[in-house]
């Protein structure tokens, strides 16, 4: 930091105005703008204010001496586009007021530095998406495409991906600098946008109560950013409706710069935590509700640890701990939802149309041409991004990841939420533990999983009174009524550890692997033809509802139920000569793989067959095939996410 910069931070207002006391006002009374796009497009836009009020001050303080105070305050901002032939506006906002406060922290924290606090009234916004292309013939009217390309980041190439560290070093520069400590505060009393999609879609709320967010910087090398709000909420009525409500949202993060001498070689120390204490989820598309979802407790924590010039690599950590996921559907939740997606792609395709059409309309009147559809940036080259990945080890950063989940309630309905039965799994003191690091040229890889316990079964469900509209149904209601169902029991499973290790070379197919499993308990298995043949009624329902949406059908499914006859053989089933049996077909994996040690495998006592303990295959599973698919289809797939992490992460803070 210069020596005039620390002047400026440390001078005293004395020193510039001696003894004399500023109290300046400014006063802007009633003004209004618009800028219409006649006769090209006859659309029109305003901005108005009623009043600003601007103060600059010298505070005098016995303990600080004197510090300077700059206020503003904005009253009645508006501003709205419009079409002159609509009735409609496309979209406005509003706000009563706005309040802004910038002076100097000293007499706040002892420390010379800014400190700013933005206040702001209840805001509205109305958007509708019926006229969207309003707002498109605005932009491309008054802000023509010449002077978006000019705006538009330049493509990455291979020299600027390989400049990366550079970027990081400058933003780390910029970032630490102690040039101006802060203290910021933005507080917004209520957001409340109006969303109007049409008749194809409906109408959506979104509202956000109490909104604040806080940033500080009180030292050259640590900066902090903390944000929440009491509620959120996005609700929707009309061909598509529900709400989703999210409550007590907190999000905290920090970073740290390391000391200036070695701020070149290290990486900075990060934290981030994410909290709210319950999210409700109801959606429905075409006035029939497919999903229902309630998650309660959320804390989410993540940070890294910097190791030592010798180390390989640094460490991450990220720990997830919840009270309890419950999230219901329907036989027809898949359709629906694609139904849904594919409305908003009709929507968007007809206002880009309704936009091209209208920009054809006035593009005699433009001295350019149109461009609807501007040419896409080039892409990179394909062979330089694979030859970095080949040349780099694919994991140098050691991470650690832990998630804890007390209930997971996950449920499925025939048809809707007041049938009287549902096929549900529920699951109870679940944790997992994932750990991943680089061992001297070999990926070592660590996977452990307890599950306090496991329930699948088709329950019997208290009938519900029958909602007579989809704002009639409680989430409360079909959440208590799917979690308080009983019997049915198909599988129950008792406490369940495993544990498994891999070692791997980089480059290698070949998994050298150390697999642990127990069971605290016996299994029971109280699956019958009535039971699989009502779930294979319920998949046949989706796939059918599926298949039409999509228009083509759906690919054999990975699971196979034998030993289920037709219904004209259920009286051979009655007699109990038939075992029933599930069959998962895996793909052929690509790795071999070498047991360090016997796998122990611990084969369940079934309840309801006494002291035998028959083999695996009973479920459709064969026990020396365990640790292959617990590799195959779990480590594997958690291997790659944390590649992806690795990958952001050396992009963002520089290196890992």
């Amino acid at each position: 930091m210069s020596a005039d910069e620390d002047n400026i931070l440390t001078a005293d207002p004395s020193a510039v105005l001696g003894r004399t006391r500023l109290n300046l006002g400014l006063r802007i009374c009633k003004q209004e703008f618009s800028l219409s796009c006649q006769p090209i497009a006859r659309v029109a836009a305003t901005a108005r204010f009623d009043d600003i009020y601007l103060t600059v001050n010298t505070v005098r303080s016995t303990e600080h001496g004197h510090f300077f105070a700059v206020s503003a305050a904005f009253t009645k901002l508006q501003a709205s586009v419009q079409h002159v032939y609509s009735r409609e506006s496309t979209g406005s906002f509003d706000v009563d007021s706005v309040f802004l406060s910038l002076m100097n922290s000293k007499h706040v924290s002892g420390t010379s530095g800014v400190s700013a606090i933005l206040r702001v009234s209840p805001m509205k916004v109305l958007i509708n998406a019926k006229q969207l292309q309003d707002f498109l013939l605005f932009r491309e009217i008054w802000v023509p495409i010449e002077i978006r390309r000019s705006s538009v980041p330049p493509v990455p190439t291979s020299s600027t991906l390989n400049s990366q560290t550079i970027l990081v070093q400058r933003y780390q520069q910029v970032a630490a600098t102690g040039a101006f400590p802060w203290n910021a505060t933005v507080s917004i009393a209520e957001l409340d946008v109006q969303l109007d999609l049409g008749q194809a879609l409906g109408k959506s709320a979104f509202i956000i109560s109490n909104f604040w967010i806080s940033s500080k910087k009180n030292s050259n090398w640590e900066q902090n950013l903390c944000m929440g709000f009491d509620k959120i909420g996005v609700d929707s009525t009309g061909r598509m409706s529900g709400f989703v409500a999210l409550r007590d949202f907190k999000i905290r993060t920090s970073i740290q710069w390391p000391a200036r001498e070695m701020a070149l070689n290290q990486t900075p120390l990060v934290q981030g935590s994410l909290q709210f204490s319950q999210l409700r989820v109801k959606a429905a598309f075409d006035y029939q509700a497919f999903l229902v979802a309630d998650i309660t407790s959320f804390e989410f924590l993540m940070y890294n640890v910097r190791n030592g010039p010798r180390a390989t690599g640094d460490r991450l950590v990220a720990i997830l701990d919840g009270e309890a996921v419950q999230i219901f559907c329907t036989t027809t939740t898949a359709s629906q939802a694609l139904a849904l997606y594919q409305a908003f792609l009709r929507l968007v395709q007809e206002k880009r149309s309704n936009y091209e059409t209208s920009l054809s309309e006035i593009e005699r009147f433009m001295k350019r041409k149109s461009v609807a559809h501007p040419a896409s940036p080039p892409k990179i080259p394909l062979q330089s991004v694979d030859e970095d990945r080949a040349e780099k080890s694919p994991i140098s950063l050691h991470t650690d990841v832990i998630v804890t989940l007390k209930a997971v309630n996950i449920g499925a309905f025939p048809n809707t939420f007041s049938d009287h039965q549902v096929f549900k799994l529920e699951a109870l003191d679940a944790q997992a533990r994932f750990a991943v690091k680089m061992d001297k040229g070999t990926i070592h890889s660590i996977l452990g999983l307890t599950l306090g316990q496991l329930r699948i079964g088709l329950a019997g469900v208290k009938r519900m009174d029958i909602p007579k509209s989809v704002s009639d149904i409680s989430v409360e209601d079909v959440v208590s009524s799917a979690t308080g169902s009983r019997g049915g029991t198909i599988l129950k499973v008792p406490k369940v550890e495993a544990t498994m290790q891999t070692w791997q070379v980089t480059g290698s197919n070949q998994i050298d692997y150390i697999f642990k499993s127990s069971f605290e308990g016996k299994v029971e298995v109280g699956w019958n033809y009535s039971r699989i043949s009502y779930i294979r009624s319920m998949w046949a329902s989706h796939s059918k509802a599926l298949a039409q949406r999509l228009g083509k059908p759906l690919p054999p499914s990975a699971v196979k139920i034998t030993g289920v006859p037709d219904e004209g053989d259920e009286a051979r089933i009655d007699g109990g000569q038939q075992k029933i049996t599930a069959e998962v077909n895996v793909p052929q994996s690509k790795y071999n793989y070498t047991a360090l040690e016997p796998p122990i495998i611990e084969t369940p006592q079934l309840r309801d067959m006494g002291e035998a303990t028959p083999p695996l295959e009973w479920i459709g599973l064969h026990r020396d095939r365990l640790p292959n698919l617990t590799h195959q289809i779990v480590i594997v797939t958690l291997l790659e996410l944390a590649s992806e992490v690795e990958d952001a992460y050396a992009k963002i803070l520089g290196s890992s």
